[in-house]
């Protein structure tokens, strides 16, 4: 058992390292592929297919997926064929396995293990480690099943579950949740078959309940994302559900029409897993239509709205409406950047960055920022240009680049990783209580932002010393733990010291939000004044030494 264990680690570490590599050789050019699929279900099915043929993701494929529906880049009924298409795009590895390719396992590993030392050479490298890791995993598992056969205990449960297809439908679902792999439930069968331990029909229940659990973990990554994608990842495991009942029904007639296909045990159960999503995927986008209507009604929860909406176009005859529609906009985008804040504190402390949560947020408030500038230029052009439009425009670009602050350090965290280094426990902890003081900060003055309280933004601006004493405090710390030798502050000191600095840089924006909060952004066009400019009476020391509008993001960008 410990070696089937250990064969399908391999198995799995080999499909691992094929879609990093391919993944890392594909570059953006993933993400643009798939969002490009916008014209009609039956394209989207053929683009999610692609995509994950050739990076050999289908979950990551899957998850993005989701991601693009969430920013309204692609609709419900496209997300739901490009989400079944990328399960069938995956089944090539399973495929390529099937191939009596063992033999050739160590050299691909040792060729590839070459490359990797080769930095041009080092993603084609990965992808042959991973092949050979792939294809001697499979041999490992199929042979140590093999061995499994002379226990009396397997036998017993082999001979039960024979009789209960249901019931090994329902382990195949667990163990594809579990492993998060329909390649892995199907490298299992492939084995159990391969080696004679079970029937074609055992198996091929095995395979297809294995794809249905398969669908849980894109399932659980839409509670983070509006409700679209929450509805394309329940019509997603809704299909994948009744097609994997529908063949266990029917499991004498699939297996015969499996066999007529020919070729050996391993290829019977490649074709099985490959064929099973196909069939699904075919009539599931032939009814996308159908299930994002039932999925509507199943969550009816209005969602919230991509694009602008309050922007009206019909407003922009009367400036004072204009610019309380863009002001309550501009809120808009604070919620989610707020959201992103979130994501990111939670990042800092445990490592694990939600990356397609965070990707969605933060496209959707690059659309939103988009708009409300657009907005208030045609505002400005046709009615001159005004304080309060001035301070909107500089509200919308600084919440812009807050969200790109907290994408930087996700990609610090991503370099981190790929380096093989990780923060020490009191280092994590120490970004994590810094994170957690900014996100405070930010949530009270996204609070003065929306309501307008001079008081809670004073907070805010008087809170800001305190801050910068904190992240020169958790310098000084870490630099301390430099001086004591240990490992990993060694290791990943520039990392640290980086992801500290764009800290305090989201601060800083957070500042100046507060700031121009403070300063009012309902004020109004006095009469007779062209501009709507106002004296401020405060003194320089009431004021504070803050730098002028824009000038402090102009240079975070610069040092980012």
């Amino acid at each position: 058992m410990l070696t089937t264990l250990g064969g399908l680690a391999l198995f799995l570490l080999g499909i691992d390292r094929i879609a990093k590599a391919l993944q890392a050789l594909s570059g953006p050019r993933m993400r643009r592929a798939l969002a490009s699929a916008t014209k009609g279900p039956f394209r989207a099915l053929l683009t999610g297919t692609g995509v994950s043929a050739a990076t050999q993701s289908g979950t990551a494929t899957a998850v993005t997926t989701l991601g693009l529906v969430a920013t309204g880049l692609i609709a419900v009924r496209e997300g739901i064929a490009m989400s079944l298409g990328s399960k069938v795009g995956a089944t090539l590895a399973i495929q390529l396995a099937a191939f009596d390719v063992a033999e050739a396992s160590i050299p691909l590993i040792g060729i590839g293990f070459v490359l990797l030392s080769w930095k041009r050479a080092r993603d084609v490298g990965g992808l042959l480690v991973g092949a050979g890791l792939l294809f001697f995993g499979l041999d490992v598992t199929v042979s140590s099943v093999a061995d499994l056969r002379s226990s009396e205990l397997f036998a017993l449960l082999v001979e039960a579950a024979e009789r209960q297809p249901l019931a090994v439908a329902a382990v195949g679902a667990l163990l594809g949740a579990v492993l998060s792999s329909t390649n892995g439930v199907t490298a299992v069968a492939l084995g159990l078959f391969a080696a004679g331990a079970v029937g074609l029909p055992t198996a091929i229940a095995l395979v297809v309940g294995g794809n249905a659990g398969g669908t849980v973990l894109p399932l659980l990554a839409a509670r983070n994302l509006d409700v679209a994608a929450q509805r394309v990842a329940l019509v997603h495991i809704a299909f994948k559900a009744f097609g994997a009942v529908a063949v266990v029904a029917a499991a004498g007639p699939a297996a015969a029409a499996i066999a007529a296909l020919g070729g050996d045990g391993a290829r019977q159960i490649a074709n099985a897993h490959t064929l099973f999503n196909v069939a699904v995927a075919i009539p599931g986008t032939i009814l996308a239509g159908l299930g994002a209507a039932l999925a509507t009604r199943a969550l009816p929860q209005r969602d919230e709205p991509t694009g602008p909406k309050y922007l009206r176009s019909d407003a922009l005859e009367r400036p004072s409406l204009a610019l309380a529609l863009v002001q309550r906009e501009t809120v808009r985008i604070s919620d989610q950047v707020g959201v992103m804040s979130d994501l990111a504190v939670d990042g800092l402390r445990n490592g694990q960055w939600p990356r397609e949560p965070i990707a969605a947020r933060e496209a959707k408030v690059d659309a939103l920022t988009v708009s409300v500038v657009d907005y208030l230029a045609t505002l400005r052009r046709r009615h001159g240009e005004d304080e309060t439009s001035e301070r909107l425009l500089l509200v919308a670009t600084e919440l812009e680049h807050m969200g790109d602050q907290i994408r930087r350090m996700l990609r610090r965290e991503d370099r981190l990783r790929d380096a093989g280094l990780e923060f020490s426990r009191e280092g994590r902890e120490e970004l994590a209580e810094t994170g957690a003081r900014v996100q405070r900060r930010l949530r009270t003055a996204f609070t003065a932002l929306a309501t307008g309280d001079p008081v809670m933004a004073d907070e805010v601006l008087d809170g800001r010393p305190e801050l910068e004493r904190w992240v020169a405090r958790m310098r000084v710390a870490h630099l301390s733990r430099l001086e004591a030798q240990l490992p990993e502050s060694r290791g990943s000191s520039s990392h640290h010291l980086e992801m500290l600095t764009l800290l305090r840089q989201l601060d800083a924006s957070v500042t100046r939000i507060a700031g121009w909060a403070r300063g009012g952004l309902d004020r109004r066009p006095e009469p007779g004044s062209r501009s709507g400019r106002t004296e401020d009476t405060r003194t320089a020391g009431e004021r504070g030494a803050r730098p002028p509008f824009g000038a402090g993001a102009a240079a975070d960008r610069d040092a980012g």
